[in-house]
């Protein structure tokens, strides 16, 4: 037996919601542009790489082809966010003729029931007023209950427009590719004893980057107060809001019309694959919004201004630490210089070691004997100080 399910009663009705269409369009665009540009720049790293042979055009040609799945895959979200989009200003528009139908049978005299059912609140006047009263109760009820129609059958409408537009994209996004078995009975055989070239020394590290990463945005997005529901966090001023983009945005790359239309803001994304994007206007408030999709951690997050919204407690910009002083170095005494010793004179014995210089005329050495000059030398020692070759002038 077939179940109908119990028409909406007047309450929800008036409260019928939009922002989860809203909410799914800024979602499908922001995994849009995060995917497309992975694709994209997954295929000119392959193009950077100095790889030639035909395993370098396979992986070009393969990441080729992923970006372009990806790109139409994209292409596809953008278009399921326009239909959604579409849809809620349709249901908002609807909701909204509700509301005006009400309002105007209660500026008339009448109660408007849970039931959509319509009653006079006056109680006095003739039979011919009271006929004409009543008739007018029917006529407000029949309008009310035709527009809830036209609302809950809108609503199906933009169901089944959303269902179409985003149907099979699940499949027609590249598969991961599976790693292929190693091959059986590998070894390893040393060949010779050669030395091979070292590769030069890597360059340092790039410096970390000073941005706020995924993480850091969600501790701050979760310390604003919650608006209409978890997903919306208010500040309290446009400056507010603008301090929070202008943090946040710091490492990211713009996304060529993340919108799908650049008068309704800009999109950027950020190293850790965070999508964040303002808007100049939302559609709930008119006012400048931002999004925030953080695959990583929470999903997506917008902040509206509201007055009653919080200060976002951007953390201080870390400072770099002090350089370190050089070691200190105690100081290099000189080297002890030792010279060479003086070759002796001619003649002379060398000085011993201790004793001191020896006097000449204390060491055999050729001389003539007494009152012989003219004869030839002998080997003796001289004991007559004061001849003149030993006094020399």
């Amino acid at each position: 037996m077939s179940v109908v399910a119990a028409f909406p009663t007047l309450s929800q009705q008036l409260a019928w919601p939009t922002e989860h269409l809203t909410e799914a369009a800024d979602h499908w665009e922001a995994v849009a542009g995060r995917c497309y540009g992975m694709a994209n720049q997954v295929w000119r790293d392959t193009l950077a790489v100095d790889w030639r042979g035909a395993a370098a055009d396979t992986l070009r040609t393969e990441t080729h082809s992923d970006m372009l799945t990806t790109s139409a895959v994209a292409d596809q979200l953008h278009e399921a966010a326009k239909v959604a989009r579409s849809g809620a200003s349709d249901l908002y528009a609807a909701r909204s003729r509700v509301r005006y139908a009400v309002q105007d049978a209660r500026a008339a005299g009448f109660d408007v029931g849970e039931d959509m059912s319509v009653t006079d609140r006056s109680s006095g006047g003739s039979a011919a007023q009271r006929a004409t009263r009543q008739a007018q109760a029917q006529a407000f009820a029949g309008d009310i209950r035709q527009r809830a129609v036209q609302l809950v059958g809108l609503d199906q409408q933009v169901a089944a427009k959303v269902t179409a537009a985003v149907a099979g994209i699940r499949h027609a996004v590249p598969p991961m590719p599976v790693p292929a078995a190693p091959a059986q009975g590998n070894r390893i055989q040393a060949v010779d004893n050669r030395t091979w070239k070292q590769d030069p020394t890597p360059a340092p590290p790039p410096e970390p980057a000073t941005g706020p990463s995924a993480d850091d945005i969600r501790k701050v997005l979760d310390k604003l107060p919650e608006g209409g529901n978890p997903r919306v966090r208010e500040v309290r001023s446009p400056e507010d809001l603008e301090n929070l983009w202008k943090w946040a945005q710091q490492n990211g790359v713009e996304i060529p019309n993340g919108y799908g239309d650049p008068s309704k803001g800009i999109r950027y994304q950020l190293p850790d694959g965070t999508i964040i994007g303002q808007r100049w206007s939302a559609e709930s408030t008119s006012k400048p919004v931002l999004d925030f999709d953080i695959p990583s951690n929470g999903g997506y997050t917008k902040v509206h201004i509201n007055p009653r919204g919080g200060v976002p407690e951007i953390p201080a910009p870390a400072r770099p630490a002090p350089p370190e002083a050089p070691p200190v170095r105690a100081p290099v005494e000189p080297p002890a210089v030792t010279r060479p010793p003086a070759a002796p004179t001619p003649g002379r014995a060398p000085p011993l070691v201790g004793i001191g210089p020896v006097p000449p005329e204390s060491v055999p050495h050729p001389v003539h004997p007494p009152h012989s000059h003219h004869g030839p030398p002998v080997l003796g020692k001289d004991e007559l100080p004061d001849l003149d070759e030993f006094n020399p002038g």
